[in-house]
């Protein structure tokens, strides 16, 4: 889903509140960010593998009449709301909203702190408590990430505290279940320190037939305290992947352009997104994009709205700093976050353009 429907669905609840507040009804859809930990992966591609570097195709997708005529009441009534003389609060906030949200190109948003980057955002830990029926305790569960590949190794950790804090000495006991909530094997927490336990799945045990890709659950009891609670965790083959080669440059339109080289090994639809920094690690925006590739070598053009930089006020050089790869199937077989760390040449702000 592109930022412009996520934000286009966030103006239609926020208009739905309104209308809802003048006896008008509104409906809209919702969206939900997905979110998992984050992790740190270093991806190389050797150099002696003599493979050919097939020419990118992109593909845009048309907006549904449903999009179209969403954006159209929205377009409407923001409007409406400008040919207003005595405008509420709201009614201005809408309005720079929307006039913020169509400030840059599509794909392209500014980024307000590190703490709202959108790529960091999809993979933060879900750290979630599940407190007993009389009150007393509390069985909180995370996992250290929630995307693996085939060789990683899946970490679970758990504990059970009661109302003054103090996490208490427990028997817990967990099975992993498969994509159809199949008991795939037990597993055996141990205490790790300060009564916090810990579970570990090595995925390169199970073959392809016992775990093929998709989304897993592991389910946490305690029978002494009667809590039980689940977490789930994706084991992803995103058949994408950075080669750790890059080029920058300023196109013809003044927008910052980072070439990405990636290796496919499937033919399929590919989702990237990038944020981008300045040398100092100021937040300055992010990108994304979808594009149909063939097995083999690619360069993915990351491209940053000019605007967006002269914006944050940072001149070059910048930083690709977090990047998400995914193939398009249901579920995302998105890949663990990547940091390159790749630096760009130093350019002016007066460079850039829109």
């Amino acid at each position: 889903m592109s930022i412009k429907i996520i934000t286009a669905v966030m103006f239609t609840f926020l208009l739905g509140v309104y209308f809802y507040n003048q006896d008008i009804s509104l409906i809209g859809n919702n969206a939900r960010p997905d979110r998992s930990a984050t992790h740190h992966i270093d991806n190389t591609y050797s150099q002696n593998k003599t493979i050919p570097i097939q020419n990118l195709t992109s593909t845009i997708k048309p907006k549904t009449p449903n999009e179209v005529s969403q954006a159209s009441a929205i377009a409407d009534t923001i409007a409406r709301f400008k040919e207003k003389q005595d405008r509420t609060q709201l009614q201005d906030s809408l309005i720079e909203d929307h006039e913020q949200f169509k400030r840059y190109p599509e794909g392209n948003a500014a980024i307000t702190d590190a703490q709202h980057d959108p790529v960091l955002q999809r993979y933060e830990i879900d750290e979630r408590t599940t407190t007993s029926d009389d009150k007393s305790t509390g069985l909180t569960i995370w996992s250290d990430k929630k995307f693996y590949l085939k060789d990683d190794t899946v970490n679970i950790y758990a504990f059970i505290q009661n109302n003054e804090g103090q996490k208490l000495a427990v028997n817990l006991t967990a099975n992993l279940l498969g994509t159809n909530q199949q008991k795939i094997t037990p597993l055996t927490f141990d205490n790790v320190g300060n009564n916090v336990y810990q579970a570990s799945i090595p995925l390169a045990q199970f073959s392809s037939s016992q775990m093929a890709a998709g989304i897993y659950k592991v389910l946490i009891n305690s029978t002494e305290y009667k809590i039980t609670d689940a977490l789930t965790f994706t084991l992803t083959e995103p058949d994408i992947e950075l080669t750790g080669e890059y080029k920058d440059s300023i196109d013809n339109e003044g927008r910052l352009i980072i070439q990405a080289q990636v290796l496919a090994s499937t033919s399929s639809q590919f989702y990237i997104q990038a944020s981008l920094y300045s040398g100092t690690q100021v937040p300055i925006g992010v990108t994304q994009s979808s594009t149909q590739l063939n097995p083999g070598l690619h360069w993915l053009p990351l491209s940053f709205s000019g605007l967006m930089i002269k914006d944050a006020g940072e001149s070059g050089p910048y930083v690709l700093k977090n990047v998400s790869l995914a193939k398009v199937t249901m579920p995302m077989m998105r890949a663990p976050l990547i940091q390159p760390g790749f630096i760009t040449e130093s350019y002016a702000l007066d460079e850039f353009n829109r």
